[in-house]
């Protein structure tokens, strides 16, 4: 069945009718003698068909459900409850609150101010179930206090304080959330068994992260999952993430509750877990529908007994080769689950790449089960192979009743620089330095074992033979424990050397760790190269991580450039042309054409007056002559593009790339949307696997009108590039003919073949060497004095 959201959250219910009680029945197992004197506030649960109707209503529209409904009240101690006097110098406020068939209660207070030394207690009024005491430690700027649900129907709200500040106390409950599902239900109402606890062993690579996540509460009666996050400046400020469409906002987040470490006890029991870890408040930093992104700062850190960490990410436009999720299903106790199915880039729901480019897809697997994610996992990130966030999750189909197991994550990589604004993006936020780094691991302030510093890899890059720039990299390895431990740091490839290898590290001790290129770097033919160094605690694996080294051997230099300035000459097709556009067009279609050309004033384009003609024809070119790029590797086309065009199937624009002037491939083409540029923007191609080594290469830009299209202004193109990686061919003699390195009866029949117009000029390897012996142009009979003369050595 069809989920367009994966929470578990509220309208509030209107005119409840409230009844107080002055002296009610005091319960039977309670040794409090003064309980009947207590006044009880008594809220109706709900009318649960009517709420279970309205949260399917939810579910259609893609609102985040609910686990309580809110009920609004007007409550303080001045105006209910009772006052009494414990001692001389201290003083008890106290109220009852009551809802018969309630799973859960929680409160929101909307001014809240407790003085030093005052407490406020809830817990079951039959003694069963306490929450720890709110006290001067929760005051917030905010003034707000939100708490964490009571799992009982029955409880008792009480204030003690000292009697010389009870002026000073500010408490006023507006809010009286009865919970009617999620926390307090029974094994039967539990998630789906195919979840995977995270306490069971097939998590323990992932030790690091799971305390991260928590289960969220906001206005008492929405909840998802969120994580806490980390920032380049690794200060554990206490920034937490989940999704917009959980519902936290500017004007609520002063009521959000986390719960950390809500997990099962046992492997496999889905249940049992304990809601004691909380803390209540929140400022509202930022937020963006279009990746499904908020992001708070807690009011307070967490407890540090808790050992909360703050997960890593990584901003980069990439995909995750595996995936992990690690969510609070349903908003029940903590689960974990797997795929090694590569991620995609789509949009929201969809499965086009990359679509709008604003979340990532995501497929769990089924056979063999390793989880799956439910309504409540709304929030909860999405980890790639190294342990870093590239999302939070926005919505999907996946459930453990469900056939169809997609999800789609919010990408970190479009919240980064998001709307633009502070508000709207992580950007100010999680780099408060404007480092630019674009990847951190998860901090674990609490770890035992080893600490790697910094996060990033090394990225090396320099012409063939060196030298490279940077060199070398230095890490700082450090043991967090109080023990000695071993560490052993390795690489597979030769072109790297590692000093500080290995070693013992005492309690708290560092070693700096040198990753570094050797001399065999500067035997490498052009290309990229990697490589993943592993820090590893060979004690007990905690802390264990890598770092990729990235190496790039030739630097890419432009090899030709056309900017235009005067006419190149190009073969030009239909209404193809040099010269200056006038900015017509677009009147009724798109925009118009620009009045320049991106540098200087020329381009060639299509129609340079206006709009290009609707009569059906084409396809139509402009055509550059060929290049020689024989000698270049990782070749690619730059040039600067204003475009209007319809789609197909009505008008298809198109990029093409020959070898020969004859056969062409084409690179790009316009496809099934609009395009309607209205500024010049770069367009990149990657024509390695058609052009290096290629002694002649030609290039086109091509524009077809079909029945039916609309007038657009069409292709406007300037400063056009190649750029590449020159490289020299091997110094193998002519006649060469199967580039063995010399001139034998092995060449013979090759070079006979040419001699005869049935062989290649050249080697399909070694496209820089040819038949011509004596250089005129053409294999004739006049090479065959020369090659004989090579293949007897006289030569």
């Amino acid at each position: 069945m069809f989920r367009s959201i994966l929470s578990c959250a509220s309208v509030a219910i209107v005119g409840v009718v409230f009844a107080v009680w002055t002296v009610p029945p005091a319960p039977a197992d309670t040794p409090d003698d003064d309980l009947a004197a207590v006044p009880v506030v008594m809220v109706p649960l709900p009318d649960l068909a009517r709420v279970q109707a309205e949260d399917e209503e939810r579910a259609a529209l893609g609102l985040a459900p609910r686990f309580a409904i809110p009920n609004e009240v007007l409550i303080s101690p001045a105006t209910d409850g009772v006052w009494k006097d414990l001692d001389e110098r201290t003083r008890q406020w106290r109220l009852r609150i009551t809802s018969p068939g309630a799973l859960s209660l929680n409160l929101g207070f909307t001014a809240y101010f407790m003085p030093p030394g005052g407490q406020l207690w809830l817990y079951a009024t039959d003694g069963s179930y306490a929450l720890e005491p709110y006290t001067d430690f929760h005051n917030a700027d905010h003034g707000e206090l939100w708490t964490a649900v009571v799992l009982a129907d029955d409880i008792l709200v009480e204030v003690t304080l000292p009697a010389a500040v009870e002026k000073e106390l500010i408490l006023h409950l507006t809010s009286i959330n009865v919970g009617y599902r999620g926390f307090g239900e029974t094994q039967a109402d539990k998630a789906g068994a195919c979840n995977i606890d995270v306490i069971c062993p097939v998590a323990d690579a992932w030790r690091n992260e799971i305390p991260a996540i928590g289960v969220i509460s906001t206005g008492g009666s929405l909840f998802c999952t969120g994580f806490m996050v980390n920032n380049t400046a690794q200060d554990q400020t206490p920034y937490f993430m989940t999704a917009y469409h959980c519902g936290v906002t500017s004007s609520n987040a002063a009521s959000l509750v986390v719960y950390w470490n809500f997990y099962s006890p046992t492997c496999g029991q889905h249940g049992g877990g304990s809601l004691s870890q909380y803390q209540s408040g929140s400022t509202w930093r930022a937020g963006w529908s279009t990746s499904d992104f908020t992001l708070v700062q807690l009011s307070q850190m967490p407890n540090p007994a808790w050992g909360i960490t703050y997960a890593g990410w990584d901003r980069r436009d990439v995909n995750a080769t595996s995936a992990v999720g690690i969510h609070h299903p349903n908003c029940d106790e903590k689960s974990i689950s797997f795929t090694d199915t590569p991620t995609k880039v789509t949009s929201y729901l969809g499965e086009s790449v990359p679509g709008d480019g604003t979340h990532l897809w995501v497929r769990w697997e089924t056979n063999p089960n390793r989880g799956v994610t439910e309504p409540g996992s709304s929030g909860s990130p999405i980890f790639d192979q190294n342990h870093r966030v590239l999302g939070q999750l926005h919505g999907g189909y996946s459930a453990c009743n469900s056939s169809d197991m997609r999800d789609w994550y919010g990408r970190f990589y479009r919240s980064w620089t998001g709307g633009g604004t502070n508000s709207t993006r992580l950007s100010n936020w999680l780099d408060p330095g404007n480092t630019g780094l674009e990847f951190i691991d998860t901090l674990n302030p609490y770890a035992s074992g080893i600490l790697v510093t910094p996060s990033t890899g090394l990225e090396v890059s320099g012409d063939v033979g060196g030298p490279f720039t940077p060199a070398s990299k230095d890490y700082t390895v450090r043991n967090n424990g109080s023990t000695p431990l071993n560490y052993q740091v390795t690489r597979t490839q030769p072109w790297l050397s590692i000093l500080n290898a290995s070693g013992t590290l005492a309690g708290g001790q560092s070693v700096t760790v040198t990753v570094a290129l050797n001399a065999q770097a500067n035997s490498l033919s052009p290309g990229t190269y990697t490589d993943t160094i592993r820090f590893i605690n060979l004690t007990d694996q905690q802390g264990t991580t890598t770092r990729s080294v990235t190496l790039r051997v030739g630097v890419p230099r432009k090899l030709y450039e056309w900017p235009l300035n005067t006419n190149p000459g190009w073969t030009t097709q239909g209404e193809w042309a040099f010269g200056q556009p006038t900015g017509q067009g677009g009147r009724w279609y798109g925009r118009p054409d620009p009045t320049s050309g991106y540098t200087g004033s020329n381009v060639y384009g299509v129609n340079l007056n206006g709009d290009y003609s609707t009569t059906p024809g084409g396809p139509y070119y402009v055509s550059t002559g060929p290049v020689d790029l024989a000698s270049a590797v990782q070749t690619k086309l730059r040039f600067r593009r204003w475009l209007n065009s319809d789609h197909e199937p009505y008008a298809y624009a198109h990029v093409w790339v020959s070898t020969n002037g004859s056969t062409w491939t084409r690179i790009w083409r316009n496809g099934t949307a609009t395009i309607t540029d209205s500024a010049w923007s770069l367009q990149e191609y990657d024509i390695s696997g058609l052009a290096d080594r290629q002694p002649s290469v030609w290039f086109r830009w091509g524009y077809e009108v079909r029945s039916g299209a609309w007038p657009y202004s069409g292709w406007n193109i300037d400063d056009i590039e190649v750029w590449g990686v020159s490289v020299a061919g091997p110094s193998y003699p002519p006649g060469d003919m199967n580039c063995d390195g010399e001139v034998t009866f092995a060449d013979i029949d090759l070079f006979v073949e040419a001699l005869a117009g049935q062989g290649a000029w050249s080697h399909p390897d070694c496209p820089w060497l040819n038949a011509d012996i004596n250089g005129d142009g053409d294999v004739t009979y006049a090479d065959i004095d020369p090659f004989v003369g090579l293949l007897g050595g006289t030569q």
